[in-house]
């Protein structure tokens, strides 16, 4: 009988633990599946200006214990022929190991800015393009330092070319306006100095929306490179 009872046990055990490991897999592809339809309705807007902010969960919850699983959200471009390659992959915190991932095939030109200039406090640079960047939004929140916990989804048109742009941002920075917003000025100010600017050049007004929160007290005559160098310290 003990033997008996300690196989059903066993079989039990392992019969949980499988049907955990799938309701795993169908949480985290539910979330990987709202992250791409996001991207993918910025791409498919009409116009030449399109974005959005999402959160994303600070942790996975799952199975019948409600277990919880820290987790990696991975952004990695490529190339395929003639077009960029987005991959969007869950892993577990810390490990190279996939639950899973989306694919997104986009006549655009990628860019990834790393989360990482959030906890700086500083302005982007060109360190902050990756090729890859992981968005952790359980990290440790101290000083005025903040967790990745959303990101922007930007696409531009300039010229007949689309160009798509995925900007980390914190919910946990409690700026007037959000902290997605302010880093939106932050990339355009970014790109603006590629250009040698002088004062009054503005960002493009892809990036440039102070107009859309002129009822926050933030200006509505557009953002100029001394406006940048005034509230991101751009040089």
């Amino acid at each position: 009988m003990l033997l008996f009872a300690t196989g059903i046990f066993v079989v039990a055990v392992l019969f949980l633990g499988f049907v955990s490991n799938i309701q795993l897999k169908e949480v985290v592809a539910n979330n990987l599946e709202i992250d791409k339809t996001l991207i993918a309705q910025q791409l498919n807007d009409v116009s030449l200006c399109s974005f959005e902010s999402i959160a994303i969960p600070e942790k996975i919850s799952y199975g019948f214990g409600l277990a919880q699983l820290p987790y990696d959200l991975v952004f990695t471009k490529d190339t395929y022929g003639d077009k960029e390659l987005l991959s969007i992959s869950m892993n577990e915190h810390g490990k190279s190991n996939i639950i899973d991932a989306r694919k997104l095939e986009i006549n655009a030109h990628i860019t990834l800015i790393s989360p990482d200039f959030i906890q700086e406090d500083e302005p982007i640079s060109g360190d902050d393009l990756k090729e890859e960047i992981v968005l952790y939004p359980r990290a440790s929140i101290k000083n005025n330092q903040a967790p990745a916990d959303s990101f922007v989804a930007l696409k531009e048109v300039v010229g007949g070319k689309t160009y798509l742009y995925i900007i980390p941002c914190s919910s946990q920075r409690k700026e007037i306006p959000s902290n997605c917003v302010m880093n939106i000025l932050r990339a355009g100010c970014y790109f603006l100095s590629q250009k040698s600017p002088s004062a009054n050049d503005v960002v493009t007004e892809c990036f440039d929306i102070t107009r859309e929160i002129s009822e926050t007290g933030i200006r509505t005559q557009g953002m100029t490179w001394k406006n940048c160098q005034d509230e991101f310290g751009y040089k």
